[in-house]
């Protein structure tokens, strides 16, 4: 079967097109791992990290359930055009929290406003 170059590049698109969209989707998973997996988990340990997201919890009431703090994270977290690709990591979320002094203490410790969620998101995966 030959092409001509209009179905060349149709099918061209066509691939590309489902390429985006199927890596789109495992962003997505690994996205949602990275929010109840902080990095502190490394440091502090999961009853560390646990105990910290239950103290925000109860600093910040609104912030209660997993829906609540997934939507909190996510919307610092969009671009203006609001496509997943040009989100911030995760971890740039936190240093732009630190850097905007978007910081809240917690038990004795500051961590970013990103931090403190990610760990309320963990204690109430764990509960």
């Amino acid at each position: 079967m030959a092409l001509d170059r209009r179905s060349f590049l149709r099918l061209s698109a066509s691939v590309v097109a489902g390429g985006l969209v199927l890596s789109g989707c495992e962003g997505e998973h690994a996205e949602v791992d990275a929010l109840d997996r902080p990095l502190l988990l490394e440091m502090l340990g999961p009853d560390r990290v646990r105990s910290l997201g239950s103290r925000y919890i109860a600093m910040v009431p609104g912030e209660n359930s997993a829906p609540a703090l997934r939507t909190a994270i996510a919307q610092r977290r969009s671009s203006p055009l609001h496509v997943a690709w040009a989100r911030t990591s995760i971890e740039d979320a936190v240093r732009e929290d630190f850097a905007d002094g978007r910081t809240v203490i917690v038990d004795g410790w500051v961590l970013s406003l990103t931090e403190a969620r990610q760990c309320a998101l963990f204690a109430l995966a764990s509960s």
